[in-house]
């Protein structure tokens, strides 16, 4: 996320927290260890914070981030705008019907060697696995998204990415149709992959998230 935030805070002068979620970081057994509801109640604490001295909140997640912003509009009224950058709502994986099973099997499941590879090749930091316990939590928070995503009433851009390796883009029409309530925008990434905020559309994203930030002071 750090290199579209830095963009943010350059061209808004504006303050921006990036956050370590629990678990993140680390290892995989460590993530094992947590649920989205540590997740979350990081994620809330960190606004909470931020609002105690600033006039505004806008929330930015990617990928499952991008669940917890949009959990995150759902039940804090006071967030001024959610940005959600592909949320896996729906998914490319097989794998992901079976991790409340495989959960109690295996703790964790090789990624396949070209995503490692890849995620290499772009100098980021991730696990080469996916840890099963954490993944299966994640599903849980996906539901939940899905069963309120209906009362959202603050104003949300959805991002998706049309080359996602991860997530079915077909996730951004499915917000687009259930959000019933809230001002949209949606966004059409051509030519990013899932971690778009270090793909060759950056820019573009940074310029069309400061529109849409403007658009509702």
């Amino acid at each position: 996320m750090y290199p579209l935030a830095a963009l943010l805070h350059e061209r808004l002068d504006c303050t921006v927290s990036g956050i370590l979620l629990p678990g993140h970081g680390s290892h995989p057994r460590f993530l094992n260890r947590t649920a989205w509801t540590d997740w979350f109640n990081t994620v809330q604490d960190e606004i909470q914070y931020l609002h105690s001295s600033h006039d505004r909140v806008d929330v930015v997640g990617l990928s499952m981030g991008g669940l917890l912003a949009i959990y995150a509009g759902v039940h804090i009224p006071y967030l001024q705008s959610i940005i959600t950058i592909n949320a896996p709502i729906i998914s490319r994986f097989r794998l992901i019907v079976l991790a409340h099973l495989l959960q109690w099997v295996f703790p964790h499941f090789p990624k396949p060697k070209q995503t490692r590879a890849y995620l290499q090749g772009k100098d980021r930091f991730a696990y080469k696995v996916y840890p099963l316990k954490a993944l299966s939590s994640m599903l849980k928070l996906r539901e939940l998204v899905k069963g309120e995503i209906a009362q959202l009433t603050t104003p949300i851009l959805i991002i998706q990415a049309q080359q996602d390796e991860s997530v079915d883009p077909r996730s951004l029409e499915w917000l687009s149709q259930h959000i019933i309530k809230a001002p949209q925008d949606v966004m059409r990434l051509e030519r990013s992959e899932h971690i778009s905020t270090m793909g060759p559309e950056l820019e573009i994203i940074a310029d069309r998230v400061i529109t849409f930030l403007q658009a509702h002071e």
